[in-house]
């Protein structure tokens, strides 16, 4: 425990870093000019705090199988904020992250709409598709969309298009020799502990050496602290081309303290 001890302080310094300039993100240049994308960056800056400090709860109370399910989501969480980053360096605008609000809420209301009417088949299989007006009375912005475009736009931001948009930034992570491959490819082995797969239970065979499990432990608090901290990092990187002597010095400190993880 005690290596994750050390990652718990690194990570206090990084919320104390984050409390000198997060009051001053909604009064930045960036945030007049893209507030959808800051909007979204700070969504994505909170959900993968809060994962992170669970993963951390659940190591020091020797829950492998929370721990497993929490890093899945992280790693998820962590990827979709690298979308959206990524669309917005490739763009400057707001166009993007609009898009990625937009269509990621209609095909999650899609995605409700088919498990109702899948269910609702089971006894009676006549029954047709509800009506797509709960789309548009939830978003309405989306009404200038036909249906055809709303369900082949949403597809984009499943998790696997979003990998296939990712691997612009490292060609090479199909091998899974970089670190974005590794993170791939473990998001696709932690799938067993969320759904139920025998590699789950044959980890937790594994993992039954306890200093195995400890090692485990902090391997995943590290990686969680890193992803944590980068989505604050790249964040700040974006808010630092439009305010770069309000944020540069923040940004350094994080650098510099999301590095030292490597040094435990």
């Amino acid at each position: 425990m005690e290596k994750i001890e050390k990652i718990r302080d690194f990570d206090d310094q990084i919320f104390e870093e984050f409390k000198k300039y997060f009051l001053k993100l909604h009064k930045s240049n960036f945030s007049k000019k893209f507030p959808k994308t800051l909007h979204i960056s700070n969504l994505f800056t909170t959900s993968t705090n809060f994962i992170k400090n669970s993963i951390f709860d659940c190591s020091e109370t020797d829950d492998l199988f929370g721990v497993k399910i929490l890093f899945r989501s992280l790693i998820e969480h962590y990827l979709r904020f690298q979308y959206v980053n990524f669309n917005w360096i490739k763009s400057k605008s707001d166009d993007s992250s609009e898009k990625y609000i937009q269509f990621t809420q209609a095909k999650e209301i899609l995605d409700q709409i088919k498990s109702s009417m899948t269910a609702r088949k089971q006894t009676n299989s006549k029954f047709e598709m509800p009506s797509w007006q709960q789309i548009f009375d939830d978003i309405p912005s989306l009404k200038k969309f036909t249906k055809k475009e709303i369900e082949i736009e949403s597809v984009k931001y499943t998790y696997k298009n979003i990998i296939k948009t990712l691997k612009e930034i490292d060609k090479n992570s199909e091998t899974g020799t970089t670190f974005w491959g590794n993170l791939i490819i473990e998001y696709s082995k932690l799938s067993a502990f969320v759904h139920g797969g025998a590699g789950a239970h044959n980890q937790m065979i594994i993992f039954n050496n306890e200093m195995k499990r400890m090692d485990e432990y902090a391997r995943i608090c590290g990686l969680a602290y890193q992803m944590a901290a980068t989505v604050k990092l790249l964040t700040l990187i974006m808010i630092i081309q439009t305010d770069k002597k309000e944020f540069e010095e923040h940004y350094l400190a994080l650098d510099k303290l999301i590095k030292k993880v490597n040094q435990i």
